[in-house]
């Protein structure tokens, strides 16, 4: 099978939540890059092959579907398009694939709502590494100090400083709470775009962020001493730009007690998170506020994130990927 991505490789943050690598890993295929090859190359590349496709990208991947055997898409997002001409365009795409795969039930509506076949999805979240980060190394002390912050002193963390997380929301709730703030990630636009490619930081991050760390690119080993050092997890982001959040399954599986938005992607979390709305910086703070003053609440919702967590397992996922795979005749198991 062809793996068809934008780019790669894909910064993840340890190898099994690297949701490119597992379509190769199953079907022994092979991971080819929009970036890397032009149309024709592409067509070449392809043609009258099993493909699964992911992200977005026009013509490619996108349009993968009208030159391969069976064809399988993975868009990412949590709607097919917000303008008119996008979702009647990728509607007309999409329903040519043999399968599109969301991530959450929240998803698959919102598909199924702006016109996608409901025989053509199948929900199959995101890997995550749960048997890694729900080890406890004990080492919060090390990210500590290696970041300047005292032993004692309490912090939220979170991750990636793109315009979609909302960055700027995180950190005016986290002045607005009076804690300290580490961000995984760059400040400065160019040292991400170096790092990263394509990207565009939070508008308003090069305000005043005296309260701010950020520490630039992170690694699996990185995140598991951050979440043991961290007292919660935030995440503010927007609901068409975050299809299932994998660094917040990822601090979940840590045990941290998590601060996420209330739409339908984090419903997953819901009797064991504190919810607000991802653009609403003084409703953050308060639950901010209220995890702070209340260590019990933390421990307890942490503990209940981390069950959950532990459902959406590397191994899980990729079983539900095998089947997916089988029931298409992809790889041996089905006809």
């Amino acid at each position: 099978m062809k793996v068809l991505v934008p780019f790669y490789p894909h910064y993840a943050s340890t190898e099994k939540t690297d949701y490119f690598k597992i379509a190769a890993a199953i079907t022994n295929g092979e991971i080819v890059t929009t970036d890397k090859n032009n149309f024709f190359q592409l067509i070449r590349k392809v043609w009258g092959q099993d493909v699964h496709g992911h992200g977005r990208g026009f013509p490619f991947p996108q349009i993968a579907c009208f030159f391969t055997k069976k064809s399988v898409y993975t868009f990412h997002n949590n709607f097919i398009g917000q303008k008119w001409h996008a979702i009647i365009l990728r509607r007309f795409i999409f329903n040519h694939y043999d399968k599109i795969i969301v991530q959450s039930e929240f998803a698959r509506k919102n598909y199924i709502g702006q016109g996608i076949k409901t025989d053509k999805l199948a929900l199959i979240p995101l890997p995550i590494d749960y048997k890694y980060y729900s080890q406890n190394k004990g080492n919060g002390n090390e990210f500590k100090k290696r970041f300047n912050i005292g032993v004692g002193e309490q912090f939220a963390f979170s991750i990636g400083t793109s315009y979609h997380k909302n960055p700027e929301i995180i950190v005016e709730a986290c002045k607005l709470a009076n804690i300290k703030l580490v961000i995984a990630g760059f400040k400065d636009k160019m040292q991400a775009k170096s790092v990263y490619g394509g990207f565009k930081v939070g508008k308003e991050i090069a305000a005043d962020t005296d309260n701010v760390i950020f520490t630039g690119h992170l690694r699996g080993a990185d995140f598991l001493s951050a979440f043991d050092a961290a007292a919660i997890y935030v995440n503010s982001s927007d609901e068409d730009g975050e299809a299932m959040g994998s660094a917040v399954f990822e601090a979940a599986s840590a045990g941290v007690a998590l601060c996420v938005p209330d739409y339908g992607t984090f419903d997953a979390f819901k009797g064991s998170a504190l919810f607000h709305k991802n653009h609403d910086a003084k409703a953050l703070a308060e639950n901010i506020k209220k995890y702070m003053a209340d260590p019990n609440l933390r421990k307890t919702n942490g503990e209940k994130a981390q069950k959950i967590a532990s459902n959406f397992d590397y191994d899980i996922v990729r079983k539900q990927y095998e089947d997916l795979y089988k029931e298409l005749g992809i790889i041996g198991g089905a006809g």
